[in-house]
């Protein structure tokens, strides 16, 4: 695995913020590839009729996550790329928990604020919850912007296939916030590198770089609150995955199977009962493809969106 291609603190450097009742959201509109300087890159021109792609990240990391594959992305896309509230740099100033439809309003007045009309969506764990959510807004007609499509990465869109790991259960146990403050942060680092491939496991030096990720700007306690879209996803399951069920717009996962929460199992049972989808398996990889398969992962989503990797041409 290759160490990230921008570090967290220029990844900050590069984002704005916006305010959300109450709450200071950290997100980044990516036009041009970060590993480019302004003056080898044509904004106005890449950027004039380039669709909207939205990120949603997972848990319990940040948007940063998603940096393996932007410099790509943005070649074909304007990227849109928020930290959901409490996570990364999102600042929770009253310590609220915040909830999935929570997460999906902020994302839609983002969306409106930056004068999107439609969108395609990628998405990431409790990111591809945020999605449904969103899905379902647009099947009841009160979405400000239309969907186009979505890709999603592993997550736990069907409840029942969902196998959270002991840290997760803790966190989300009654002593949840206790343990967050009191566990080593070898152990946490130590079970999150556990959900990826044996072969793709972040060690050292790298593995360090996720701690100021997986924290975030609200801390260690925040960990407690955001866990809580578990139980939320066992609350709305029948209108979330109905949501998939009734939508029309073109949906793919890419499927890490060697992921022990929501891998090959996961898949099985989305191939199985989101039968308006199709699936891609990544074999040997875990719950982060693309920070584990890059390439793999950006040569399926450009193949489902009829990109031409090659030449970056549609």
């Amino acid at each position: 695995m290759r160490s990230a291609p921008i570090s967290y603190d220029e990844w900050k450097s590069r984002g704005s913020y916006y305010l959300w009742n109450g709450h200071k959201v950290f997100y980044r509109v990516i036009e041009r590839p970060d590993s480019e300087t302004q003056e080898s890159f044509d904004l106005e021109k890449n950027s004039n009729t380039k669709p909207a792609l939205l990120l949603i990240h997972g848990f319990p990391t940040a948007g940063w996550d998603w940096c393996w594959v932007t410099d790509t992305l943005c070649k074909h896309f304007t990227v849109i790329v928020p930290d959901l509230l409490d996570y990364g740099f999102s600042e929770n100033q009253h310590k609220k928990i915040c909830t999935i439809l929570d997460q999906a309003a902020m994302l839609e007045a983002l969306v409106r604020e930056l004068g999107h009309d439609s969108v395609h969506i990628f998405a990431h764990d409790v990111g591809d919850t945020v999605a449904q959510e969103l899905f379902a807004h647009q099947q009841s007609r009160d979405l400000d912007f239309r969907i186009l499509s979505a890709v999603f990465l592993n997550g736990g869109m069907l409840p029942d296939f969902h196998r959270p790991r002991p840290a997760q259960k803790a966190l989300a146990g009654r002593l949840g916030w206790l343990w967050a403050r009191l566990v080593k942060k070898e152990k946490m680092l130590g079970g999150f590198a556990d959900v990826f491939g044996t072969d793709t496991r972040p060690e050292g030096a790298f593995l360090e770089e996720f701690w100021p990720i997986i924290k975030g700007v609200n801390g260690r306690a925040s960990l407690a609150r955001r866990i809580r879209y578990m139980m939320e996803r066992k609350q709305y399951a029948d209108r979330w995955v109905g949501a998939l069920k009734g939508t029309t717009a073109p949906m793919i996962l890419i499927n890490g199977t060697a992921d022990p929460v929501s891998g090959a199992h996961a898949a099985d049972g989305f191939e199985k009962r989101i039968q308006n989808a199709s699936v891609i398996r990544l074999h040997d990889i875990g719950h982060y493809p693309q920070i584990e398969a890059p390439e793999a992962v950006l040569e399926h989503f450009l193949h489902f969106h009829k990109l031409d990797a090659a030449t970056d041409k549609a």
